[in-house]
């Protein structure tokens, strides 16, 4: 199992189901990378974008960053693992109009795993997914994350690991 590196956690209101992880160098580039249908998670070079359910508002977002593999993920409404290539620096969320820094800074560029797992405030919502054609509503998982959720709709645990063999350093060419 992995070691945690670093911690933060900001609150964002979510707009129009726009929720992401970016580079801070990359800030002025967000757009909404292609992926399959159905996947919540879309990565593209320095960012990956979050699909949220429409009827989210409120987001309380963790942001780990792990050498070697994080742990098991627990109880979550959903969570989905994603690879990107992150330049080094800083790790920003962001949603429409607002970047927000996580105090999450990469010392090396390269390739990073990602899963991001959220939860769903059982005392909120219904929630309902943001893809065409998935009227029901979303399914709640507030056990164990009952602290996360207080004051919020949803819950967001995005943990980041370095896929390449040392973390900290560059890589070989």
């Amino acid at each position: 199992m992995g070691q945690l590196l670093a911690a933060g956690t900001v609150e964002v209101l979510v707009e129009n189901s726009t929720l992401g992880l970016v580079e801070r160098s990359r800030e002025s580039d967000i757009y909404y990378p292609d992926a399959p249908a159905g996947r919540w998670l879309r990565p593209a070079e320095g960012l990956v974008h979050a699909h949220c359910p429409s009827d989210v508002i409120d987001a309380r977002v963790r942001v780990e960053l792990w050498q070697g593999d994080p742990p098991g993920i627990g109880t979550w409404s959903h969570s989905e693992e994603a690879e990107v290539f992150f330049p080094a620096g800083g790790l920003c969320i962001y949603t429409l109009g607002e970047i927000l820094p996580t105090d999450i800074e990469l010392d090396a560029p390269g390739r990073y795993g990602m899963r991001m797992s959220w939860a769903l405030n059982p005392e909120h919502g219904p929630f309902h997914s943001p893809f065409n054609g998935q009227d029901s509503a979303l399914e709640h998982a507030a056990a164990g994350n009952e602290v996360g959720l207080e004051g919020v709709d949803q819950y967001c645990l995005a943990q980041v690991w370095y896929l390449d063999s040392h973390i900290g350093l560059p890589p070989t060419s």
